[in-house]
């Protein structure tokens, strides 16, 4: 399981979100990015994309990695999945919170993000940050409306496909290795510091 998301200057959003739909518009990609729409006919589209965030010193990946057959959810999560799929996002946020700074938060909508989660996370962050960081807000976004969340989606897809060594298709073999040589990586699998910038993959174990 990969959780993961865009780090970027909040007054810096309007204008890469100008540069993002200039690129896509040239390569005529419409509708939603996403990872499982990767095919060898579009490869060339999310290629650009990649290059385009890739040129951008200014945003940053990052992500971790579970593995899943390692989680014990009875003993840590009293067997309520969500409740650990929660616990992870909070792990992913907030080895990267700090420096005094100020974050909005935007994630991907999901049906169980009406219960609990959201509201446990924001509350748990904060107490977290503090003397560190702000939480201005958190908020749940329908990606279909969200392009960093696409393009989110599209790293953590990559991300995923490499670290679960999957081979099924040319085309997102083929983007992910892009992906990694677009951000000095060798490949998308193994893991970084949590300090590491640019594009960080953090694997932990339960």
């Amino acid at each position: 399981m990969v959780i993961g998301g865009l780090w970027l200057l909040r007054e810096k959003r309007g204008e890469i979100l100008q540069g993002l739909q200039a690129v896509r518009e040239r390569h005529g990609i419409s509708g939603e990015l996403k990872w499982g729409k990767v095919s060898r006919a579009k490869l060339a589209g999310y290629q650009a994309v990649t290059d385009f965030i890739a040129s951008r010193a200014d945003i940053h990946f990052r992500c971790i990695v579970v593995d899943k057959s390692r989680v014990d959810h009875d003993k840590y999560f009293q067997n309520d999945r969500q409740l650990g799929f929660w616990v992870f996002y909070w792990h992913c946020l907030k080895q990267w919170m700090g420096n005094w700074n100020t974050y909005f938060l935007s994630i991907d909508f999901k049906p169980e993000s009406l219960r609990s989660g959201p509201r446990r996370l924001r509350q748990v962050l904060e107490n977290e940050c503090i003397k560190r960081a702000w939480l201005k807000s958190l908020e749940c976004v329908n990606s279909q409306y969200n392009p960093f969340c696409q393009v989110a989606d599209v790293f953590i897809g990559a991300v995923g496909y490499e670290q679960n060594a999957l081979i099924a298709s040319p085309a997102k073999t083929a983007l992910a290795q892009h992906i990694a040589a677009q951000f000095k990586r060798p490949d998308l699998k193994g893991s970084n510091l949590p300090s590491s910038q640019r594009f960080n993959i953090w694997r932990i174990w339960s």
